[in-house]
């Protein structure tokens, strides 16, 4: 689907059951990082985040209505909660860098979405972009020895949407 189509409701799927298997994902992902299955844990997340990601972008790009209001509301936790269960899972594996590219990557894709035409999408955007702007605060402080995450982040954090950056 290219950025500019518009999907109607009717075709968007209901937002439980399209939550359902982000929520088995984050589950057996949090059962596994308990246990200390590192692997696992990551492997569930990663397949939570892709999931709550293709949804998001799905739902944001459709029209407008308290449907897809309320999906956007579902669908943009889901993405948050997988993005940093995945950066503790990389802190856990002693991979600050892969940690700091989750957080930063759901930062950029949150305020991708802030843009949103609708200002109700954004109000909703922004509560969220808000606690991934503090998570990377947070982030960079108990990693201020690292100066090269510490650069990624205020890159981060000072980044536009107009901007076309890649972060490695």
């Amino acid at each position: 689907m290219t950025q500019f189509q518009r999907t109607t409701v009717a075709e968007l799927p209901c937002v439980d059951q399209a939550l359902s298997p982000w929520q088995a994902n984050i589950m057996a992902g949090n059962y596994a990082f308990e246990r200390g299955a590192l692997l696992e844990a990551r492997d569930k997340y990663t397949t939570a985040h892709t999931l709550a990601s293709h949804l998001l972008s799905q739902f944001s790009q459709a029209t407008i209505c308290q449907s897809v209001l309320t999906a956007i509301e579902h669908c943009c936790p889901a993405l948050v909660v997988a993005a940093h269960n995945l950066a503790d899972t990389y802190r856990a594996m002693n991979q600050t860098e892969q940690a700091c590219q989750w957080l930063c990557d759901v930062h950029i894709t949150l305020s991708h979405l802030i843009m949103h035409p609708c200002n109700t999408v954004r109000t909703v955007v922004a509560h969220h972009h808000h606690k991934t702007y503090l998570e990377l605060v947070q982030f960079a402080k108990v990693h201020n020895h690292q100066p090269h995450l510490i650069d990624r982040i205020n890159q981060t954090l000072s980044y536009t949407p107009d901007q076309h950056i890649t972060l490695h």
